[in-house]
C-alpha cells in the first residue's frame, strides 16, 4: 500500500511540475506576444511616420511648382499690362490734356 501511495505522490508530482511547466510556458509565450505586439505597433508608427514625410515633401513640391506657375502667369499679365501701357500712354496723356484744356471741344 505504501508503495501505491508512495506511486501517488510521485505521479501527482510530476503532474504538479508538468502543470507548472505549462504554466510558464503560457506566461513566456503571453510575454512573447506583448513584446511582439509593441514591436509592431513601433515599425507600424515609424512606417507612418515614414509615408507622412513623404507625402509631406510630396505636396511641398506640388505646391512650389504651383507657386512658380502662378509666378510665371502673373509675371507674363504684368508684362503685358506694362506693354499696353507703353502703346497707351501717349494718347492717355493727350486724351487726359485735352479734357483738362478743353481742348477736345474746340478741336471740332
Amino acid at each position: 500500500m505504501k508503495e501505491v501511495i508512495g506511486s501517488i505522490l510521485d505521479i501527482e508530482s510530476k503532474a504538479n511540475h508538468i502543470i507548472d511547466e505549462g504554466k510558464e510556458e503560457i506566461r513566456n509565450l503571453e510575454q512573447k506576444m506583448k513584446d511582439d505586439v509593441a514591436r509592431m505597433q513601433k515599425d507600424i508608427g515609424s512606417m507612418v511616420e515614414t509615408k507622412l514625410k513623404q507625402l509631406y515633401e510630396e505636396e511641398k513640391k506640388e505646391a512650389a511648382k504651383s507657386m512658380k506657375r502662378i509666378n510665371e502667369s502673373a509675371g507674363k499679365r504684368l508684362a503685358a499690362m506694362d506693354e499696353f501701357y507703353k502703346e497707351n500712354r501717349g494718347s492717355w496723356v493727350n486724351a487726359v490734356f485735352d479734357i483738362i484744356t478743353g481742348s477736345e471741344d474746340s478741336g471740332s
